[in-house]
């Protein structure tokens, strides 16, 4: 089942910074260096920006939001594995030899902004860039934080699809296009970028608070959501892609932080 290729990927990506930030090579920003509040004030202007950008250009801003997606995870994946060498002692001058990956991902994103990238390709770059972005989210955020941002991108997930309101916003065909760019098709449903990059965050998030039996059961809760949520658009035609998955696949994590 493709839906479990992200989640995996996440959780070897994210044993990767573990691993790195164990032996003192951190990935990213340690948790308690991240102010809740500032997060919390740049995601709102984010949001506004996001907004006023897909209600003017749509089609423009959502290839912009996959670009901008795509570029993040490429660098995320020079970061981990940079800082996974670093704690295994491969000599510095080994990274050069990634540095094409680099280009390749960063040039896939330019050619999938402006259209040029086949949907193959594009599928890949999506899948996999969400999946890299979503480990160095996951093991670097606070946890709280962590549940506070899937829980704003589930609220985002069921406003857009469930009630409409983007359609609404920019027409119905306007907002057919924005789907068909940041969707991928698997089999005979679309499984947007953000609900890869969802699934992937918890995944890590999971592996870093609660251990490998942890991620394991919220790996497990998350595609059974994932399945559930199919055979509900199977009838309905559409259904928020994170609403059950991260519901469910949450329990672990929330209950390991009431235990905390």
């Amino acid at each position: 089942m493709l839906i479990a290729i992200p989640v995996a990927a996440a959780v070897i990506a994210g044993s990767a910074a573990l691993y790195a930030r164990a032996a003192g090579f951190p990935a990213g920003p340690a948790t308690g260096s991240i102010d809740g509040i500032t997060t919390f004030l740049v995601c709102i202007a984010l949001l506004a920006l996001l907004v006023f950008g897909l209600k003017r250009h749509p089609e423009k801003s959502a290839r912009l939001i996959v670009a901008s997606v795509t570029i993040a995870g490429t660098l995320s994946g020079l970061v981990l594995l940079k800082v996974w060498m670093q704690a295994s002692g491969v000599p510095p001058a080994m990274f050069l030899v990634t540095l094409p990956l680099g280009y390749l991902g960063l040039n896939w994103s330019l050619k999938g902004y402006l259209g040029y990238l086949s949907q193959r390709k594009t599928n890949f770059l999506m899948l996999f860039s969400a999946s890299l972005l979503g480990a160095l989210i996951g093991t670097s955020l606070p946890t709280i934080i962590g549940v506070l941002f899937l829980l704003s991108l589930t609220s985002l997930d069921v406003l857009v699809v469930e009630f409409g309101t983007l359609a609404n916003m920019v027409g119905q065909s306007r907002y057919d296009e924005v789907v068909s760019v940041v969707t991928l098709p698997l089999d005979k449903f679309l499984v947007g970028i953000g609900d890869f990059l969802a699934y992937s965050v918890l995944a890590s998030a999971a592996l870093r608070d609660l251990g490998i039996y942890g991620t394991v059961e919220t790996s497990v809760l998350i595609l059974l959501g994932a399945i559930l949520t199919f055979q509900i658009t199977r009838r309905r035609k559409r259904a928020p892609g994170l609403l059950i998955p991260i519901g469910i696949g949450s329990i672990p994590l929330i209950l390991g932080l009431a235990h905390v």
